[in-house]
């Protein structure tokens, strides 16, 4: 069960509502310039809502019979078809947005700025957009386990409430379950909905090793695994987008001479040469081969993906608003 940071006193509940703050401001400064008419288009026709049935005609799609409808006007079959009813759909004027935010130990870690402040700043641009096009805006915070699970709402205030959570959540874990995490925002939605998984996409695996930073150094780069067919799912029934949190560390090692570092998820040690020109160039390597494999996995399961970072999270998040929806194949 995930607890609150302690805010025991005045000083830290200001503290605290002092960076939900500048989270907003920060975000809602992008949306107002660009992203929620970017959000907008982005999204637009992506859910669909039933509206009625009508009868068949030639060349209507057979996934959209109404069996029940049909059911109940039996007598009116005939052998050209006559007496089938399809369901007619609209496009939903209101969507809804589920944040699946990683909060897992990697999430901690960052060169200047913690990720978890980057990935805050992510959710929350994408949640003031949705705000402004009157969109409800759910909540799915995760480690190796659900931390904390918000169902969908509107309004300002709980907008503010899902950023403070991302926040202010003390994680009972520090490992990472991405399958498990796409299992449970699978279904946090009857209807299609958009679904952010808002991640670095570190991942422990059941050895105890993990696929992040430290670990990715000396076992090479890591693969979707059991994480691929929950993800398949997922991007099957919503509209599934991966923003995936980078920091510098992520990319390549500094030179710094012989340093002792700590996982944060597994709580491993190991004394790395990072002086040593060669390991670095293999760090570097391995991370490059990674980020092609992942980006070739999500392409192949049809899965939209931005990298964030400390240096840019809005603007990155903006100019994939701004690119011109896939059209389906």
């Amino acid at each position: 069960m995930a607890a609150r940071e302690p805010t025991t006193t005045d000083d830290e509940v200001r503290a605290l509502l002092k960076r939900v703050r500048l989270v907003e401001l920060r975000t809602r400064k992008t949306v107002n310039a660009a992203g929620q008419g970017a959000y907008h288009s982005r999204f637009k026709g992506r859910g669909m809502a039933f509206s009625e049935s009508r009868a068949y005609a030639p060349g209507d799609d057979p996934r959209h019979i109404d069996w029940n409808a049909t059911a109940r006007r039996l007598h009116e079959e005939s052998a050209d078809g006559a007496g089938l009813f399809v369901k007619q759909f609209v496009e939903e004027r209101e969507l809804t947005l589920i944040l699946a935010v990683d909060l897992s130990g990697s999430m901690s870690a960052g060169t200047r700025q913690k990720k978890r402040q980057v990935a805050a700043e992510a959710a929350a641009l994408l949640a003031f957009s949705a705000l402004r096009n009157n969109d409800k805006v759910g909540l799915l915070l995760f480690t190796d386990q659900v931390e904390l699970l918000v169902r969908p709402k509107k309004g300002r205030a709980h907008v503010l409430r899902c950023v403070r959570e991302v926040l202010a959540t003390r994680p009972a874990g520090k490992g990472t379950d991405l399958a498990a995490a796409c299992e449970v925002a699978t279904h946090l939605s009857k209807q299609r909905a958009i679904v952010a998984l808002v991640t670095d996409l570190a991942e422990t695996r059941a050895d105890g090793l993990r696929a992040g930073p430290l670990a990715r150094a000396a076992q090479g780069a890591a693969s979707l695994g059991a994480t691929e067919r929950p993800l398949k799912v997922l991007a099957r029934r919503h509209d599934l987008l991966v923003v995936e949190v980078e920091d510098a560390l992520d990319l390549e090692l500094p030179d710094a001479g012989l340093v002792a570092v700590v996982d944060p998820e597994t709580g491993r040690r190991a004394l790395v040469d990072t002086g040593a020109a060669p390991v670095r160039a293999a760090y570097r390597e391995r991370m490059k081969a990674e980020r092609l494999r992942v980006r070739a996995a999500l392409d192949r399961l049809g899965v939209d993906r931005v990298v964030v970072s400390e240096r840019e999270s809005s603007a990155a998040l903006v100019r994939f608003l701004r690119r011109r929806k896939r059209v389906a194949a």
